[in-house]
């Protein structure tokens, strides 16, 4: 007979001290109670009901480990009060017989002993009511545990799914922006959660042109995650064989309302820059403002429609505008404009503000531009998440002189 392996002998060891110490917990609690029982009868301690007393309580948590073991497993499918009234009818009638052939041997002590008797069957229903409520408390206690390891391993897979998506989500989102001579092109993306709703590009068209997306999904989470990912994919597509803004917003449009359901909108906005005359032709949809500064002041480009899929089939308008030498261009999603102030949620952010700091801040290089902005907006919220994701995408035409 081979030995049993190594990790298998303390389990069994375990197993077998927990046996015994039931066996001497029930001979203990059958003693005590065979001895309580004379002397509650007036009679004292009498051996004989301290044998019984002990042959009975054997018997009942027996049954008990039996039931724990056996009887609930086979009783699972029945209603809670149902299955558990079974069992305590079945452990108190057990203790009841178990007494009956316990004093099979002296009958007579029915009509001798009438007072100890009933005290004998008294105690030791009340025996199997507590062995009864012990095994329905762990029973419940082991199927909380149950329900709460399950709940763990949901949470578990669903935070490997999410990490999962985040991973993709990344993989989706450009890594550097391109180069383009006599530009400066950078952006920031900073998410308010473990997925964002965020999305921006860049494609090279076939012309030369340069194209820059950028989106919000609304809502968060991975359905929200799930969405920018097919709207990047289908933008980077359509991007390539259609040049006007405001068709390409409508074929948009119409794929994310055929493959959402109702209450799922995306806004966007598409601008195609061509860098050789800083030509920006673009079209919104439902997307904040995106904003040019330079010498001159600041202008916002505004024409465009409703936020992708909810609408679809109504035209979008589009504009023309160029960036000049020392001009830049800033893209941005609605959590830079719409933050919270730290001291009073009710007052945001807002346009005017950033309007403020590309004004002042017109002449600087685009990497210091988005970097104040970031900073202006960091101040204003304070030190706490974020309340939206935030994403930015700046573009400065190198004025005459400038590296």
């Amino acid at each position: 007979m081979s030995a049993l392996p190594e990790p298998a002998r303390p389990a069994r060891r375990r197993s077998l001290r927990l046996l015994g110490a039931w066996v001497l917990v029930a001979a203990a609690t059958g003693g005590t109670v065979g001895a309580a029982v004379g002397v509650l009868s007036g009679t004292g301690v009498e051996w004989w009901f301290v044998h019984k007393g002990v042959l009975v309580a054997e018997t009942v948590l027996a049954s008990a480990l039996v039931a724990s073991r056996l009887a609930i497993p086979l009783l699972s499918g029945l209603p809670a009060p149902l299955r558990y009234g079974v069992m305590l009818l079945t452990l108190v009638g057990g203790a009841i017989a178990a007494t009956g052939v316990s004093i099979a041997d002296r009958l007579g002590v029915v009509y001798t002993r009438p007072a100890t008797l009933f005290w004998q069957f008294g105690a030791n229903s009340v025996l199997a009511l507590l062995a009864g409520g012990a095994i329905v408390a762990w029973d419940s206690l082991q199927a909380r545990l149950e329900r709460t390891i399950a709940e763990l391993r949901r949470r578990e897979a669903m935070a490997r799914e999410v990490e999962l998506a985040r991973q993709v989500q990344e993989e989706l989102l450009p890594k550097a922006a391109p180069e383009v001579p006599g530009y400066e092109l950078v952006f920031s993306s900073r998410q308010a959660g473990m997925l964002g709703g965020d999305t921006f590009d860049f494609v090279r068209l076939p012309d030369g042109a340069i194209a820059l997306s950028i989106g919000d999904v609304m809502g968060k989470g991975v359905a929200a995650a799930l969405l920018m990912a097919g709207v990047q994919t289908l933008f980077e597509t359509l991007a390539m064989a259609e040049r006007d803004p405001a068709r390409l917003n409508a074929a948009l449009s119409a794929a994310v309302a055929s493959r959402t359901r109702s209450g799922r909108y995306v806004t966007f906005a598409y601008v195609a820059l061509e860098p050789a005359t800083g030509r920006l032709s673009y079209s919104l949809a439902g997307h904040p403002f995106p904003l040019v500064t330079g010498p001159r002041g600041v202008r916002a480009l505004e024409e465009g429609g409703l936020p992708l899929g909810m609408a679809p089939g109504i035209p979008y308008g589009a504009g023309e505008t160029a960036l000049g030498p020392g001009e830049t261009l800033v893209l941005y999603t609605d959590g830079l404009v719409e933050a919270p102030a730290a001291d009073d949620p009710a007052d945001e952010f807002g346009r005017a503000r950033v309007a403020d700091i590309l004004r002042e801040g017109h002449a600087l290089p685009a990497r210091q531009l988005m970097d104040r902005l970031l900073e202006a907006h960091a101040a204003y919220a304070g030190d706490g998440p974020l309340a939206d994701d935030t994403t930015l995408v700046v573009v400065r035409r190198c004025g005459e002189g400038a590296a």
